[in-house]
């Protein structure tokens, strides 16, 4: 895969988070806190300036009690 596509990919899994943390009436703040991060912490995630990992990505569709394949699929 090329790095255009994947870092396109990763903009997409981000902007679904995003967009489904706002559907739930979640603020990264309340996130953030869930997951044990500073609120700046998280900010940086759906920002990626910090890139996401397989384990924060379950983790935040745990808190979030989605199932992580709507993240990331048809990605």
């Amino acid at each position: 895969m090329k790095k255009e596509t994947i870092e396109s990919a990763s903009t997409k899994v981000l902007q679904r988070i995003i967009k489904k943390r706002q559907a739930l009436g979640v603020s990264q703040m309340d996130l953030a806190f869930k997951l044990h991060l500073t609120a700046n912490g998280y900010f940086k995630i759906e920002k990626g300036i910090t890139k996401l990992s397989v384990l924060r990505l379950l983790e935040i569709a745990d808190a979030l009690k989605v199932s992580p394949v709507v993240f990331i699929e048809d990605v």
